[in-house]
Formats: structure tokens, sequence, C-alpha cells
């Protein structure tokens, strides 16, 4: 045969019978060398498009890939679909082939955790850099308390300021107004927020004010001439409670009791006691602690004031002309305020804490203080 019609024609593989181009070395589909097959007997050429040729490998039943000549000697390659598992030309693999395992063994390689998918209508997003501000910082009292963890107690609110002032409306400091502290003040004449240094009849710690839950309270510190507070109407008297009208200190005495006869001994002479009334008293305190005048009388009403009264003072400008009265009870007597206004005090029992309102007095010594309210 002629070399030139060696050098035209295509060479078939004798492995796969794949045409290659004219004098090829090596088949181009599964590289067989195609020395020794140069030599055999070509195949006669034909115009017809050569019939289609299975790639080696192909599953059965799949279509077989047609192969044709190009004018001018050149073969184009076959096109064959890829086969499975096998990688695209140009596409690179992620990773390394992993290397052959003996028969009948499998490696197992630890699964990657897979993110969760993103509900419907959301898409996913790769994890980035941060790019949002932070959330802004919650405050301590937000936040649940944790054992072991001390939290701060909240700081109680400051007190309110007292709502409450005395005002001097009689003695030497007549005219003064004092605004009292949170929790109230002491008074006296060398000790306490308010001092009286010139009150012979106050004693040095005299009387306490104190203000609790709103409401205002005085209390007698033991003295020695006593806390007077105004009788607002009516005030009920036990036997030897001293009260105060004007200038004037009283002391009621109480019921009258008469006295059984002592056996074996001599009735002791005087007037008869009335029968069926009760014979109650009034008497007036001296300077001192000294008893001064005294009413005893079975009416039913004993009246004190500045004239025509069973107890008279006609020169005390402190006194109304029916000033008070008392009428007595079956525990003591009832005592009235008829003074329109200049008061009838009485004493306080001492370390008993008497309310005070706003418009009452105290009488400590010689001097009057009169409870205010502030705005």
């Amino acid at each position: 045969m002629s070399q030139l019609l060696l050098s035209s024609l295509a060479v078939v593989c004798p492995n796969c019978d794949g045409y290659n181009s004219p004098r090829s070395a090596a088949c181009v589909l599964c590289g067989q060398a195609l020395a020794e097959s140069a030599a055999a007997p070509p195949r006669p050429a034909t115009t017809q498009p050569p019939p289609a040729v299975a790639r080696p490998g192909t599953p059965p039943g799949s279509r077989p890939v047609a192969v044709s000549n190009f004018p001018g000697g050149k073969v184009a390659e076959p096109v064959l679909p890829p086969a499975p598992g096998a990688i695209p030309p140009g596409l690179r693999p992620s990773a390394r082939t992993p290397p052959p395992t003996a028969a009948g063994l499998s490696v197992e390689r630890p699964s990657q955790p897979r993110a969760p998918a993103a509900p419907p209508g959301i898409m996913a997003r790769t994890p980035g850099p941060a790019t949002t501000r932070p959330p802004p910082p919650v405050p301590d009292s937000a936040m649940p308390s944790r054992p072991g963890v001390a939290t701060a107690a909240p700081r109680p609110a400051p007190p309110a300021a007292s709502r409450f002032g005395l005002a001097v409306v009689a003695g030497s400091a007549r005219g003064q107004r004092y605004k009292l502290p949170v929790t109230g003040c002491v008074v006296g004449r060398q000790r306490g927020a308010i001092l009286f240094s010139d009150d012979a009849f106050v004693s040095p710690l005299h009387a306490t004010f104190l203000v609790k839950d709103g409401a205002l309270f005085v209390r007698d510190e033991s003295s020695a001439s006593g806390v007077f507070v105004t009788v607002g109407g009516t005030e009920a008297l036990t036997p030897r409670t001293l009260f105060s009208a004007g200038q004037r200190l009283f002391r009621f005495t109480g019921r009258l009791e008469p006295q059984p006869p002592v056996t074996g001994r001599p009735a002791i002479y005087g007037a008869p006691m009335p029968l069926g009334q009760v014979v109650y008293g009034v008497e007036e305190m001296l300077v001192g602690g000294r008893a001064g005048r005294a009413v005893m009388t079975a009416a039913p009403l004993l009246t004190i004031g500045l004239a025509h009264c069973d107890l008279s003072f006609p020169g005390d400008e402190g006194l109304a002309g029916r000033h008070c009265e008392l009428s007595p009870t079956p525990t003591g007597a009832l005592l009235r305020d008829l003074s329109g206004g200049l008061g009838t005090y009485v004493r306080l029992a001492s370390g008993v804490e008497r309310p005070l309102r706003p418009g009452d007095r105290v009488r400590l010594g010689q001097h009057v203080l009169q409870v205010e309210t502030l705005g």
C-alpha cells in the first residue's frame, strides 16, 4: 500500500475500535499503542459516517456516540457523556482524592455538622464578620437574680419633709416659729432643738415632739411642771388630775366619799353629808405644789371663770367670764371648755404620747406653742 494512502487514512485502535488521526502513535481514547497496528491493512475509506462506537465502561443500554471524519484527514474526537462520578473538565476537586482502600474495608470520615435549613422565605446567610451594633446594656434592676451573685439593694427613697411647725403664742419667745424635723424634736431649758432657757418652770429636758406615720405627737419627759394640752370640747377627768385655765392651775379631787364609823372609836363631829347626792370638789394649786382655795359641791355643775362662778378670779386676764365647767360622772368628772379660744389645758401623764392636730396648743411652763401645718 502506498505511503500516500496510509497518510490519508485514519488509524483504528485494535483495542477499542476508536478512530485516530493518521500515523497516531497511541489511541486518544484508551491509550493503546498503535505502532504495531500501523502496518495492518487499513480499512477501506468510505464517505459514509462511521458507525457509532460505544465507549468502554458505558453502561449497557446507553446510546453510543457517533464519530465522524472531517475533510482534510482530521477526525473529530468523540463526544461521550461523562461517566458516573467523573469530574467535568475545567473543574478541580476541592479536596484530594482519598487513597484506595483494601477490598472489603470502608473508611468513615467524621461528618461535618450541617447548618440548619433556613425556613421558607428566608435566605440563609454565610456567617461573616459582625457589622451590626451591639445591643444596649441591660440595667441591673432588669436582670434576674442568680444564686451566689450579690445584687445591689435599691436605695430607699429620701424621707419626705415634715409638714408640721410650732408657733410660740405666749411667753418670752412669743412670735418665734419652728419647723419640726422629719422625726420630731426635743424641747427643754438646756437640752433640745427648741430651748426656753429663761423659763424657770421648764425642765432641762421637758418634752418631745414626734412625727410618726404623718401624725404629730407630744410626750412628757418626766418634767417637774408637766406638759398641758388644750381640751378639744370635753375631756374626761379622773381623781387628782391637773388642769389649767388662764394663769391658774387646778386639781380635780374626785368624789367625796363618807367615811364609815370605826368600831370602838368615837365618830368625828362635822356637818352631815348630803343624802342622795354626789359631792365632788376642785382645789387651786399654788406655786410649789401647795393647795389654795377649794370648792366642794353636790351641784350638777362646778364653774370656773373671771366672775360669777364657783371659782372666780377677777384679776386673771387669761380667763373668760365663764371659762370652763365640770360635771360629775360615775368614774370622775367631765371637763368642758367654754373659753371661746382662750384654751383650757389638761396635764398629760408622764411618758404618754398625745396626738396633736393643727390648731392645738401645748403649754410648757409659761410658754404656749400652737401646732401649724406647713405648705
